[in-house]
Order: C-alpha cells, then sequence, then structure tokens
C-alpha cells in the first residue's frame, strides 16, 4: 500500500472509542425529533487540498437496536463527493484509529489518511 499524500486528524472526545461505541451498540433513547439517519455524535477533519470529512454515529433503524458509523465526504467546494468513499458497512464498534480512502473512485489504494484521535481531556 502507498503512503497516502494527504493526511488530516478527526478529534473525538476523550475516551470517545468507547462513548461511541456504546451509542452504536446500546442506543440511548433519544430527544423528540430526531430520526433515523440523523447523527447522535459526530466530528470533522479538513485535509489540506479541501477534501471535509464528516462522520460520527447515526440514528440507525428503531426496530433494529442499533446505529452505525457515518462518514461523508467532501469536496472543497463542500459538495458531498457521491456513494461511499468511506465504507463502514462492516463495523462492529468505533475502535478505528485511521481510515485509507479515496475520493476517485478508479483509486484502488486511497491517497487520503483520515487520523481518528482521542481528546485528552
Amino acid at each position: 500500500m502507498n503512503e497516502p499524500q494527504f493526511k488530516a486528524s478527526m478529534i473525538i472526545p476523550k475516551d470517545g472509542k468507547n462513548l461511541w461505541t456504546s451509542i452504536m451498540q446500546n442506543p440511548p433513547k433519544l430527544p423528540e425529533g430526531v430520526t433515523e439517519g440523523q447523527y447522535i455524535v459526530a466530528s470533522y477533519a479538513k485535509f489540506s487540498d479541501g477534501i471535509t470529512v464528516f462522520g460520527g454515529v447515526a440514528v440507525g433503524p428503531k426496530d433494529q437496536g442499533y446505529n452505525y458509523p457515518l462518514f461523508m465526504v467532501f469536496d472543497n467546494n463542500m459538495h458531498q463527493i457521491g456513494g461511499w468513499p468511506i465504507d463502514t458497512s462492516d463495523w462492529e464498534d468505533f475502535q478505528v484509529s485511521s481510515i485509507q480512502f479515496a475520493v476517485d473512485p478508479n483509486d484502488d489504494e486511497g491517497n487520503y489518511l483520515l487520523e481518528i484521535t482521542e481528546a485528552a481531556s
């Protein structure tokens, strides 16, 4: 795998990997008006070329008893890059430390590295 050309850090709360995993696996009671597909918790990172990633945990189907990780990628004009540049379909928790992805569907390896870091305090 090649070294990614662009790197950025997404900062989540202290102990966020455990907290966000719990939100995924043990859905809390949500405030009125929060519906399926909306973020419960989220953060973002911006790469030096303007690519922005917004990611976190979204509300899952009410009858399924789980929430899921969701990452959206935007270009430097804040237009969403279609498809799923960051595929979280097999995640069972939020213990990931980094994600390598591509915005070009023809790029097999991905030249972006998103590092997920917990805040110190």
